[in-house]
């Protein structure tokens, strides 16, 4: 099948990853599923806490304290108020194709989907559509206190609002500065601070990262393989994962990164990181688990983890030390595992 025909269905050759639709990639997929290594069981058992309907897709979670919201296949919206306990499903949202990206911030939500849609609710409640700037899939979307947004997605799409993801503008980084034939990459994942600073992984293990609103990109990382999932932290730490169960760190803000042994080729599509070295990274098939910043992990053996692909993942610790981990994704399940 030639690129042309990938692009024709929105999608292309290179972009087989935790984004897409499960029942497309099931049939274009050859999953090599791998463990051994340093991992090792996981003790805890993860809880349902909530399902839909066999063909359900949930593709991206967001919390804000106990306040959390899940997106997915035709508008499929669920949501939590008691940090990922119980969830409820709103109804779904008319005419919205599938939505890939999430973020929850000061009771305001932004979504984004198919076709360049891109929603924004006050209240995570009420939805409205936001004037159209691009027809490429958008992929993740980020916003910070101040509300300055980023959406990332297909074919180098990057945008930035100012307004709560009420209105949008095209950036366009230099792409010829990142690769010798200016290739527009994939971009799956992206974070904004509170100061501003953005942070974008995709194609190619691409990370960017602007300093100047968008004006200006900066190359901190490229490889081979792609990357679907990134953990920014205050502190500098950089967590980012995907491909052949590529998990890669950065404990200098992103000047220099390594690549931490996951022992797994599972595709990796889910990420999140606190301060204290907790880290877990989600895909198909697969959760794994480290407490100590990702030097050793342990691979979650249980049936209802490798049974399932697990697009979004988010933590929460409690007061006694313990966290609790939520996972979205096939099925339209949601997992909590308390460790």
């Amino acid at each position: 099948m030639g690129l042309s025909q990938f692009r024709s269905w929105g999608t292309c050759s290179r972009q087989w990853g935790g984004k897409l639709r499960l029942q497309f990639l099931a049939s274009v997929l050859l999953v090599a599923i791998g463990g051994g290594g340093s991992l090792s069981a996981s003790a805890a058992e993860p809880t349902p806490v909530f399902h839909g309907v066999p063909h359900d897709m949930l593709y991206a979670m967001s919390m804000d304290g106990d306040h959390g919201i899940a997106v997915g296949d035709f508008g499929l919206v669920v949501e939590t108020q008691d940090g990922g306990s119980t969830w409820n499903r709103q109804a779904a949202i008319p005419g919205a194709p599938g939505l890939f990206g999430v973020v929850r911030k000061n009771n305001k939500c932004i979504a984004g989907g198919q076709m360049g849609l891109i929603l924004f609710s006050d209240d995570c409640h009420q939805w409205k559509t936001a004037p159209a700037v691009t027809s490429a899939r958008i992929l993740s979307v980020s916003v910070n206190a101040s509300g300055v947004a980023y959406a990332v997605g297909g074919f180098g799409t990057l945008l930035r609002s100012t307004d709560w993801g009420k209105t949008w503008q095209a950036q366009t980084p230099e792409w010829k500065a990142f690769s010798s034939d200016g290739a527009e990459p994939h971009l799956y994942d992206v974070h904004v601070a509170d100061s501003g600073e953005v942070t974008v992984v995709g194609e190619f293990e691409m990370v960017i990262r602007s300093r100047d609103d968008g004006a200006h990109w900066n190359l901190l990382h490229k490889g081979k393989r792609s990357l679907f999932a990134l953990s920014v932290l205050p502190d500098g730490e950089i967590y980012a994962a995907g491909q052949e169960g590529l998990v890669l760190k950065s404990t200098d803000g992103g000047i220099r990164w390594v690549e931490l042994p996951s022992g797994t080729q599972s595709i990796l599509t889910g990420l999140w990181a606190k301060g204290d070295g907790k880290v877990v990274v989600s895909g198909i098939y697969t959760v794994l688990y480290s407490t100590n910043g990702g030097r050793t992990w342990q691979a979650d053996q249980s049936k209802s983890v490798r049974m399932g692909w697990h697009q979004a993942v988010v933590g929460k610790e409690d007061k006694d030390g313990r966290f609790n981990v939520v996972l979205a994704g096939s099925g339209g399940a949601i997992l909590s595992v308390r460790r």
